[in-house]
């Protein structure tokens, strides 16, 4: 007993390489993971960023 899509296929009502999954390639080659350092890690969220406070004269200065 064949199926419905085999009938199909045979009749000419479908594409033979559709029905069979055939497809052309399509596939992309993955892109080789960035392995980060903790360095660059940190610069990325900020920690390494200087950081400033209003003195109590209210000039700004750095703050170690």
């Amino acid at each position: 007993m064949r199926t419905i899509q085999e009938q199909l296929i045979q009749k000419g009502f479908t594409d033979s390489r559709e029905a069979t999954g055939a497809s052309p390639n399509t596939k992309t080659l993955p892109k080789p993971k960035e392995s980060l350092s903790k360095r660059e890690w940190a610069e990325i969220m900020g920690s390494n960023q200087q950081t400033y406070r209003r003195s109590r004269g209210g000039a700004i200065r750095r703050n170690r």
